[in-house]
């Protein structure tokens, strides 16, 4: 027994530790409620240490009162229980009160329904979860606008295909956590298209497919992804789809749309280019 109280003691001394780790510098709402709830399920259990586990000597100098509350939560049925005159199938039915233990957790729950109530509805000192949704979005447009302006601006106008290895590995990454469901793992469509083969539902070409992860398709489906992604990032995933063309991914999808053909570059373009270059 001495043992286990230890090890129970050890127990307490050790949850307020975590709490407040866990908790860490975070919204203060939140902290405090999670201190609040961490006081109270450690107070309802040492309650019930102390009366269901505590020796009978430690109990004797705590006093009569503590001895009372541990009769009242663990005494069992009474011999004095009612029997009313109800008897089906030869089995006598008795009028016992209700368990103590289960009164007790009854009780214990208005207790933290009441705490809760204040602590989110009258005192405001934690926030609720639509506070904090509006919060968490808040913080993510900020960490948004930081990534765009230290990528720096895209002109839309004037894409190009992304080949360096590390720009196409991230825009498959991209496209691995949140594109696959609809498209499949190798791209091969499964709701959506097929985005391996040579026809498109809405153009072929870099700012073709930009504008559509960009704007989304909402009657197949498909969410805008300029809120999730950067105008980088979206180059990114379009990059790297233009580069599985030809990969002929098996139980491919059938083809949808027209077949893309890349339109020709006058010469002059091409002069500029190559002296640009």
């Amino acid at each position: 027994m001495t043992s286990l109280r230890r090890l129970v003691m050890m127990f307490f001394s050790a949850v307020p530790a975590r709490v407040a780790f866990a908790a860490g510098p975070g919204d203060p709402g939140t902290s405090f409620a999670l201190s609040l709830t961490a006081t109270a399920t450690i107070i309802i259990i040492a309650v019930l240490f102390f009366i269901l586990v505590l020796p009978e000597a430690d109990r004797k100098r705590l006093g009569g009162t503590f001895a009372s509350l541990r009769r009242y939560a663990v005494a069992g049925k009474s011999a004095d229980a009612a029997m009313p005159d109800h008897v089906y199938d030869n089995i006598r039915e008795l009028d016992n009160r209700i368990p103590p233990w289960f009164s007790t957790l009854f009780f214990g729950t208005i207790i933290f329904a009441a705490m809760y109530m204040v602590s989110y509805h009258v005192l405001g000192s934690s926030p609720l979860m639509i506070e904090e949704y509006h919060q968490e979005v808040a913080d993510a447009d900020l960490q948004r606008r930081i990534m765009i302006a230290k990528e720096g601006a895209i002109d839309e106008n004037t894409l190009v295909v992304l080949t360096d290895p590390a720009a196409i590995e991230r825009g498959k990454e991209a496209f691995g956590k949140y594109c696959v469901s609809c498209h499949g793992s190798q791209a091969q469509g499964v709701v959506g298209p097929n985005l391996t083969d040579e026809f498109w539902i809405h153009g072929g070409s870099v700012r073709d497919v930009y504008a559509t992860i960009k704007i989304g398709v909402a009657a197949k489906g498909m969410i805008s992804w300029q809120l999730v992604f950067t105008p980088k990032q979206m180059q990114e995933i379009a990059s790297f789809v233009l580069s599985l063309q030809g990969t002929n991914p098996p139980n491919a999808k059938k083809a949808e749309g027209e077949k893309y053909v890349e339109p020709a570059v006058s010469a002059a373009v091409a002069d500029s280019a190559r002296t640009t270059g």
